[in-house]
């Protein structure tokens, strides 16, 4: 989210929620683009905000309920971990979902009495709150470990459809490439991990085992598919945006 936006929102009387959506619907984007969201995120100064349903309290002794909250909750890593924030943001609007998110690291914000009745309660983690705190579920990921392979943001695609089970046809379709340049690019892939960090691919000898040993890999180091960019750089070209 647009820092700013996060801020006008905090102050607002409206939920966090519908002032974000109200300003989408005004042309008004609250929301980063890839490359300025690598820009916050190589300065440390990204604001996620949260967006989820309403549920009632989960039974883990259902079997299928248990599956979905392990699940959920593995999904959330898979897309949130590896990102450098500064604030989490959740808004929630039932008593038991606050207490669940107090208990996995989030800090009450602001409570607002709705027309309805209800009580929206805004809950935040800044990361001086998630280091005074470091092994709750959510504190956890705010401090991921730089990547190494600085791969690029057309190999970080391809690589997350892989993760997702996607295949390669169906990857080259859904990011227009052609086989050829699906190949090359995983070349391009495979040549950054060799170079970086041979020991990772040493024992695959057939493709096939180097693209399971690689995704192995990558599942335990989700902070690859994040867009980090050179902090110095970053800097600049801010400052730069600034200016003009």
């Amino acid at each position: 989210m647009d820092p700013d936006y996060v801020k006008e929102a905090h102050t607002s009387a409206s939920t966090l929620h519908n002032f974000m959506f109200a300003a989408a619907f005004r042309g008004k984007n609250p929301f980063l683009t890839p490359k300025q969201v690598a820009i916050e995120n190589a300065q440390g100064t990204l604001n996620l905000m949260n967006f989820f349903g309403n549920f009632d309290p989960i039974d883990l002794s259902d079997a299928e309920l248990a599956n979905f909250y392990t699940v959920s909750n593995e999904g959330y890593r898979f897309f949130h971990f590896g990102y450098n924030y500064r604030v989490m943001w959740f808004e929630a609007f039932k008593a038991h979902h606050v207490v669940e998110l107090q208990a996995q690291g989030m800090h009450i914000d602001r409570q607002l009495l709705l027309a309805d009745g209800d009580t929206a309660t805004v809950l935040r983690l800044t990361a001086e709150e998630a280091l005074a705190d470091p092994y709750r579920r959510f504190c956890t990921l705010f401090f991921p470990p730089m990547p190494r392979f600085r791969f690029s943001s057309g190999e970080q695609m391809l690589i997350e459809h892989a993760l997702l089970e996607s295949s390669d046809a169906d990857a080259a379709n859904t990011l227009h490439l052609s086989v050829d340049a699906l190949k090359k690019r995983w070349r391009s892939i495979y040549r950054k991990v060799d170079t970086i960090a041979p020991e990772v691919l040493f024992e695959a000898e057939s493709g096939a085992a180097r693209r399971r040993t690689l995704l192995h890999h990558l599942r335990q180091h989700l902070e690859e598919l994040r867009p980090y960019r050179n902090a110095e750089r970053a800097m600049k070209s801010t400052t730069c945006r600034r200016r003009t």
